[in-house]
């Protein structure tokens, strides 16, 4: 059970709820009528802080029921925390309210105010944003004889209550845990760890001491602890041993390996159910990243990185090579293909480097192949640090150039003029820069689809994927234990955005219909960028050019985030296709329609996005039909037709205990149900 305890993205805005409401009982904010905005957002921004962080403890939990008129508590604080732990169990968020002399408070459900304009307008696009219904949800307690009790109860809500499946997993494991090893739990707790990084050292400590109770672990077991953190590569045998290990305990899992004359493993490769499921859905796109390295073996662990629907970072493939030689990434290459049916992926990024280039131009030659820009610029500083040290301002010039150009004249004529400014024409590496310029300047392939890579965000990403699980050189253990945890938050990042995607309700930062159609199509992940770029579209204004063909878009005001730094942008337009090519291609390059064209959209009253800007494999309904096509067509091997069936059913069955679980008479049906299913299965074997 321990191992099933990860932090969803999904969760994600229900914690910083809870995280923003654990403020109030030291900032005791009241909501006054006149409370004016920079009041508010003082509040929000203090009570964001760790320094007030709360989590209930197992016991609590257990013991957490609906509060009731009579009740009493000897301090206002644990009246408070009462009714915080039932409402983080049921599904809402409570502060204090209204305060009368210190001895009458009211606490409410923390969407309790109505939404004001300016917030929709302005903070209700943000992912965290507390959606407010006005819900009637509130208690009073009352100072009586020294003590506080709950002396009115109104329980219902305006609005579903979706409680969070982290803090399910996290309170369930308890259950499973030694005294010794909850009491520790709870130390790290009133310690304010959170409930994601307990699980990881709960997880490192049960690695490192296998069956050994947290109760045995004495100070000579610490030492040993740290003495194990210290040593070196294991021998990779038992990297062997956990692959074989979860060959068997997970469905779908595949892994494959290279050895040499000698029969001694020198390479493997692993992937999953999941990662096989989501390169079937998403493996138009991939990106290769060789960053990480095992110490005493100098081996590469490679990842085949992909974006999934809610254009969330996945990993396709795993891979512990011998070398960085054309032959071995040519054989990793192989088995990919051969794992994934065979199917090539359009478009690959990868590092700057001879080798790989050598193997990808040998086994996926229809893929257009592409350097990552940030991993050329950032070669580019290290190369050209003191070079560019005596020329100020030509970095930054550089990485303009580099970025903003949206036509290929343009940077050719930026570049020259570049050199020419910074007497830089003889200088070797940015030649090579240049006779390059085709495989890593974004402009030179703007109309292929390579989404989102032009941001150092979406790049910094992919690079540090697995930062927060090894380091840049570590073990070759850590790499593949580590693996479980990575792919474990991932699950629970997937079912936490699908949970988003299909019941939660999208907070609208607009009146425009379109984003309304936005949102009934697109994941939330995508409805978010979606609603940035119309957000950013009323920072435009547009003039016709040549009538009905070229409109020209130019910024009325500067705004957060642009992704190009420039001022104007031309649009050709045909209304009756309904077809507009912005200049700086985004849709072609990322799937979705730019600011530029939405601004358009608005200037012809076009309310709903045209049929031919829907990329599908943005939308909600892509995965279901493909998983059932996969399915139903007999194009895939029987191993994969087995993995996909799995795949589909726990899709399917993720989809209908997050809408049956917010009402306890159904979830005690579904259960029900559920049993029978597996008895009439087990009847009929």
């Amino acid at each position: 059970m321990l191992s099933e305890i990860q932090p969803a993205d999904g969760d994600e805005s229900f914690i910083q709820e809870l995280e923003q409401e654990n403020g109030n009982h030291f900032l005791n904010n009241e909501p006054d009528d006149d409370l004016n905005e920079c009041q508010e957002d003082t509040a929000e921004a203090e009570v964001d802080c760790d320094e007030d962080y709360f989590f209930p403890s197992p016991d609590e939990v257990e013991q957490a029921r609906p509060p009731e008129v009579g009740m009493v508590f000897a301090t206002l604080e644990d009246a408070h925390r009462f009714v915080n732990v039932y409402g983080q169990v049921t599904g809402f968020v409570v502060f204090k309210g209204r305060n009368y002399k210190h001895k009458k408070i009211t606490l409410q459900c923390n969407k309790s105010k109505k939404a004001k304009e300016n917030e929709i307008r302005q903070r209700k696009r943000k992912r965290n944003a507390i959606e407010r219904t006005g819900c009637p949800m509130s208690l009073t307690v009352k100072l009586v004889a020294g003590k506080w009790e709950i002396t009115a109860v109104q329980n219902e809500h305006n609005h579903p209550l979706s409680n969070s499946p982290l803090l399910t997993r996290f309170f369930l494991s308890h259950k499973y845990m030694s005294e010794e090893e909850r009491n520790f739990s709870r130390i790290l707790q009133e310690t304010k760890i959170k409930p994601a990084k307990i699980m990881q050292i709960f997880r490192k400590l049960r690695g490192k001491f296998k069956n050994i109770p947290v109760s045995k672990m004495a100070v000579s077991n610490l030492e040993q602890f740290d003495r194990l953190m210290k040593t070196e590569n294991t021998d990779i045998e038992s990297a062997l041993e956990h692959v074989r290990r979860l060959q068997k305990e997970q469905p779908g899992f595949y892994y494959t390996i290279k050895t040499d004359g000698d029969n001694t493993v020198r390479s493997i490769f692993w992937t999953d159910a999941q990662a096989r499921l989501d390169y079937a859905l998403y493996g138009d796109f991939i990106s290769f990243d060789t960053s990480y390295s095992t110490i005493e073996y100098d081996m590469l662990f490679a990842l085949l990185i992909g974006m999934n629907g809610h254009s969330k970072t996945t990993v396709f493939g795993w891979a512990l090579l011998e070398d960085g030689r054309a032959e071995t990434f040519s054989w990793l290459f192989r088995t990919f293909l051969d794992v994934m049916d065979g199917k090539k992926p359009n478009t690959i990024l990868t590092h700057q480097d001879s080798d790989i280039t050598k193997s990808i131009a040998e086994v996926f030659h229809t893929a257009f192949h592409r350097f990552d820009m940030w991993h050329v610029m950032r070669k580019a500083t290290d190369e050209l640090g003191s070079f560019m040290a005596h020329r100020v301002g030509m970095e930054t010039e550089v990485t303009h150039l580099v970025t903003n150009s949206v036509a290929t004249e343009e940077f050719e004529y930026g570049w020259q003029a570049m050199l020419e400014k910074y007497d830089a024409a003889s200088n070797a590496h940015l030649d090579l820069m240049y006779q390059t310029r085709l495989m890593w300047v974004p402009v030179y392939f703007k109309h292929v689809f390579s989404p989102f890579t032009r941001s150092t965000g979406c790049s910094m990403s992919k690079n540090s994927i697995f930062k927060d699980y090894v380091q840049q050189n570590d073990t070759i253990e850590t790499f593949i234990s580590q693996y479980d945890i990575f792919q474990e938050e991932a699950v629970s990042i997937e079912d936490g955005d699908r949970f988003e995607s299909t019941l939660k309700r999208p907070t609208y930062s607009t009146r425009h219909p379109i984003e309304r159609h936005a949102a009934e199509i697109y994941t939330m992940g995508m409805f978010l960028r979606f609603q940035k770029e119309l957000l950013d579209a009323s920072a435009f204004n547009a003039f016709e050019k040549e009538k009905d063909v070229m409109y020209t878009v130019k910024k009325a005001l500067d705004y957060e985030d642009a992704e190009f730094l420039r001022d104007s942008f031309s649009v050709e337009v045909d209304l009756k296709t309904n077809t507009f090519n912005c200049i700086c291609s985004k849709f072609e390059r990322d799937g979705i329609v730019c600011c530029h064209v939405l601004r358009l959209f608005t200037q012809f009253s076009i309310n709903k996005i045209p049929e031919h800007y829907i990329k599908p494999r943005w939308t909600k309904k892509l995965r279901e039909q493909e998983l059932q096509k996969y399915c139903s067509e007999k194009i895939v091997s029987a191993v994969s037709q087995s993995t996909l069936r799995y795949a589909m059913i726990m899709n399917r069955m993720a989809d209908s205990c997050a809408t049956v679980s917010k009402d306890p008479d159904r979830s005690k049906i579904f259960l029900e149900e559920h049993e029978r299913i597996l008895q009439k299965l087990t009847d009929r074997e």
